[in-house]
């Protein structure tokens, strides 16, 4: 699948380090620093010759006749600005007209009545498809109800992170191609709206569920991941952080109900903690909060996102130092994934 993505956001930033079946054309994004740049060297990833830009009516005529689908990664964050929920509108339109699906991954706040988008849609031939599904998780309830009955066996690794942008989604997809390079068959359950274009089995977005569904959606979906892919292990992606604000309104966020949902829907065997470089202050009081709440899964390492920071070994070496866990940057610290794999799988 040939695709344009609308706004560099971390699920951008995903499926251009990961997409799986997807070839990425262009990159359209409002912010001016980002214009011209290289989308895969500007998160670390390498040249990949996809240009960032921000005329969309440009990205559109170069890449819209060659592309399948735009999908549009802007989250709760991205509608808080007015004139990106304008821009959003109008550009969606303008990508129907264009004859392309929409994929909108957009999971709290639309910005936008998506039933109109839908008409104009059907109207044009083409499909407007949301990752955000109220209903989803009904489908995981039968084997849910089938994991409480019989169990799950294979062991779960949960990537929980300190906050948002902590690097949990790069760190579980890093350690999935470990994992695989090892010979192992990995299933992954992902919580991100980019999940099923970066190889995830599963996709559970719990942001959208009943609060009573949420958990019991991700129970289900690794009894399922165990059911029919069998994997000798099972990565599952968690969300924002365990202290997280529950009434961050302008930032349109569910905060630490989904991030407990999540953990505790998920009955982790072992948890790898994520932090950014600059927000390690907090992996204290995560890893007081975990042992206090009664999960049994021990935290066994710690993946710092370190993209951006030139005091990044010191940090690495003083945070393991300081906390007693093996730590690293997925990306800038190679050497380090298949030992500490090896440890998720012992």
């Amino acid at each position: 699948m040939k695709v344009i993505i609308h706004h560099y956001d971390q699920n951008g930033h995903a499926i251009i380090r990961f997409g799986r079946d997807v070839e990425v054309l262009g990159v359209y994004d409002e912010r001016s620093r980002f214009n011209g740049m290289d989308a895969g060297k500007a998160i670390g990833a390498g040249e990949k010759g996809i240009e960032i830009s921000n005329d969309f009516d440009s990205v559109l005529n170069d890449h819209g006749k060659d592309a399948d689908m735009m999908i549009t990664t802007g989250e709760g964050l991205y509608f808080t600005k007015t004139s990106n929920v304008k821009d959003w509108n109008t550009n969606v339109k303008k990508a129907f007209d264009a004859g392309l699906d929409v994929y909108n991954m957009s999971k709290i706040y639309y910005g936008s009545d998506t039933e109109e988008l839908r008409k104009i849609a059907s109207a044009a031939g083409v499909k407007f498809i949301e990752a955000s599904d109220p209903d989803g998780w009904k489908r995981f309830i039968p084997f849910a109800i089938k994991a409480r009955e019989e169990g799950i066996k294979t062991p779960r690794i949960l990537f929980s992170g300190t906050g948002m942008n902590s690097g949990k989604i790069t760190a579980m997809l890093t350690f999935k191609k470990t994992l695989e390079d090892m010979g192992k068959s990995v299933g992954v359950v992902g919580t991100e709206p980019c999940s099923m274009f970066v190889g995830a089995d599963e996709q559970v977005i719990p942001e959208v569920y009943p609060t009573m569904k949420g958990a019991p959606a991700v129970y289900g979906a690794i009894k399922k991941v165990e059911e029919e892919k069998k994997p000798d292990i099972i990565l599952i992606g968690n969300q924002t952080g365990l202290r997280a604000s529950v009434v961050d309104v302008k930032e349109c966020r569910a905060g630490a109900i989904v991030s407990w949902q999540i953990l505790l829907g998920s009955d982790p065997t072992k948890i790898v903690l994520c932090s950014k470089w600059n927000t390690t202050n907090e992996i204290g009081p995560h890893l007081e909060l975990i042992k206090n709440s009664g999960i049994k899964a021990p935290v066994v390492a710690n993946a710092i996102n370190g993209f951006g920071c030139n005091k990044l070994p010191g940090i690495v070496s003083d945070t393991e130092k300081r906390f007693g866990l093996p730590s690293l940057d997925v990306i800038s610290n190679p050497e380090r994934l298949e030992s500490i794999a090896r440890m998720l799988i012992k």
